[in-house]
């Protein structure tokens, strides 16, 4: 399950979203907007401003985790799924430019999406 998955004596743990994902910390760090020292040192990922991105991140995708067939897969909607409703933006690119705003907009999205609205 993703929400057991990420997670290390309740920290979200990069080198658990490294395994989940199949990807490396170069990796998660541009598509998190996360400095990648700041994935690869326990001191920095432990600090409440990262962590509170891997939380967001992660909550996306645990809600949209039920659309797809893999965890991996609800990755690649994050990364590289356009979004024309965000001028065909990813998810990724959208928390890059617009930060907590983004993760905002992209959850009012996943709702829309829930209660049966289209892109």
């Amino acid at each position: 399950m993703l929400a057991d998955k990420l997670l290390s004596n309740g920290i979200e743990d990069p080198k658990q979203w490294e395994n989940t994902f199949c990807t490396t910390t170069d990796h998660l760090a541009r598509f998190m907007d996360i400095p990648v020292q700041s994935l690869k040192r326990k001191e920095r990922f432990t600090q409440a401003k990262v962590q509170t991105r891997l939380l967001e991140i992660h909550a996306l995708l645990r809600r949209v985790r039920p659309w797809y067939d893999s965890d991996q897969a609800a990755w690649a909607w994050y990364i590289s799924e356009p979004l024309a409703s965000f001028a065909n933006l990813t998810p990724a690119e959208i928390i890059k430019l617009h930060k907590g705003a983004g993760v905002e907009a992209i959850n009012d999205f996943i709702t829309a999406k829930e209660l049966g609205g289209f892109d």
